[in-house]
């Protein structure tokens, strides 16, 4: 509401609310002496005030005190009602005097809090009643039994004021933090992706270095024997160191944008909620009847999370695609502790893998993803790659189980001194 109506301008917005709280106040009932009505409108002004705490409350109560009146007097004299000057000074009254004490006793003060306002508001709402009344019956008031019903109904009117306010308020502090929450999730899941890429990056830069020295070597060899061939070697050779610069170049850029080692360790029990929340935001996109369970034993912090988030949501996504097929899935995650390591048992009940294939899977290039129309082949980073992340970064290793038709089962076990390392 306060986001919605700080898009008006100031002099829009007293507008809007002066109008709002002309037409509640018409939802009223007389109590307690004649002419004094308990009506709607006190319980919109103070959410208002609360929502708009940049605009000066003397002149949004100003504008409300003459609109509101002015309504109120004008259905009195449609009606032939009588008194109707003493009822629209003393609702003018009102208005004026709930401002001026708003402005001295909140506003102005500053160090705004919900609990001052709460106390507030019913302070502004108990003497402008009083106000009313004293303009009403000339300054004579009744017993003591009087006053106690007033600030009874002006406490009642402040709750339910407040607890819409305050309400409302939180609501949207949770939404806001919901939204902010599932963008630092995708941000750690495209960090992570763009780590990865980069860790392989700079282990090919070994095999391109490798390369252009075969070549400058086959220059060298040639250098008598075939002068063309040399100098077509040593032209490949200056090609590759010309590839070499551009590809340090570009994992300098990516690293320096995702420099992950600056980020705090996290939690594995915070690691497995982004990785899971990834993985049921794709079962909803593709339309997949697949129910994930999840076991977890284990709360450790990890130093290197976003190899953790590579690792698991590899694993993940291989068995969502293994029961894409299915007209029901089962995705279960046991994560538990073994002596000094860490498990992480990833089963599905999806279509399985033949011997042939279970021998193949950890080799380079492997891969049974490709699309059929087109020829594409898959780009990910396959179980060769999860392999050599596992063994090179956590010292650990990986397995396969599996049976054709009644799904895989993937264990890892990764040292817990690795995945603890740095995060102490």
């Amino acid at each position: 509401m306060g986001l919605r109506m700080n898009r008006f301008g100031r002099w829009q917005r007293i507008l809007v609310v002066a109008m709002c709280v002309a037409l509640a106040s018409q939802v009223n009932f007389e109590i307690l002496t004649p002419g004094f009505i308990v009506a709607l409108s006190p319980l919109l002004l103070p959410v208002f005030l609360y929502f708009n705490t940049d605009l000066n409350p003397l002149r949004l109560v100003g504008v409300v005190a003459l609109a509101s009146p002015i309504f109120r007097g004008l259905l009195l004299w449609l009606s032939h009602s009588g008194q109707i000057g003493t009822l629209t000074l003393s609702d003018i009254g009102f208005y004026i005097c709930y401002g001026v004490l708003y402005y001295w006793l909140y506003w102005r003060r500053g160090g705004w809090n919900n609990l001052t306002f709460f106390c507030t508001i019913v302070l502004c709402d108990y003497g402008a009643n009083l106000f009313e009344i004293a303009i009403m019956n000339h300054g004579d008031f009744a017993d003591y039994r009087f006053f106690q019903l007033l600030f009874i109904v002006a406490l009642i009117r402040t709750i339910l004021s407040c607890v819409f306010a305050f309400g409302y308020h939180y609501l949207n502090l949770m939404m806001r933090k919901e939204q902010h929450e599932k963008q630092y999730y995708q941000f750690v899941l495209v960090a992570a992706a763009v780590k990865n890429e980069v860790y392989f990056m700079q282990k090919n830069v070994a095999e391109i270095e490798r390369i252009m020295q075969n070549a400058y070597v086959l220059n060298q060899t040639l250098k008598e024997e075939n002068p063309a061939a040399s100098q077509r070697a040593l032209e490949i050779a200056r090609d590759v160191h010309e590839i070499k610069k551009n590809y340090r170049n570009v994992i300098t850029g990516l690293g320096g944008q995702f420099d992950l080692g600056q980020m705090q360790a996290m939690h594995l029990t915070e690691i497995l909620r982004i990785v899971l929340s990834d993985l049921r935001t794709t079962i909803k996109e593709q339309h997949l009847n697949i129910v994930v369970q999840v076991q977890n034993e284990v709360d450790v912090m990890v130093a290197k999370h976003y190899v953790l988030v590579t690792i698991l949501s590899n694993l993940l996504l291989n068995g969502l695609e293994a029961m894409a097929d299915q007209k029901f899935g089962r995705l279960q995650i046991n994560i538990s502790r073994q002596n000094n390591e860490i498990i992480l048992e990833i089963a599905d009940n999806g279509m399985g893998m033949t011997t042939a294939v279970q021998a193949a899977i950890f080799q380079p290039g492997f891969t049974t993803k490709y699309n059929v129309q087109t020829g594409d082949v898959y780009r990910g980073i396959g179980l060769y790659h999860t392999k050599q992340i596992v063994e090179e970064q956590f010292k650990g290793q990986i397995m396969v189980q599996s049976v054709p038709k009644e799904g895989t089962t993937v264990t890892v076990h990764l040292l817990q001194g690795q995945l603890e390392d740095e995060a102490q």
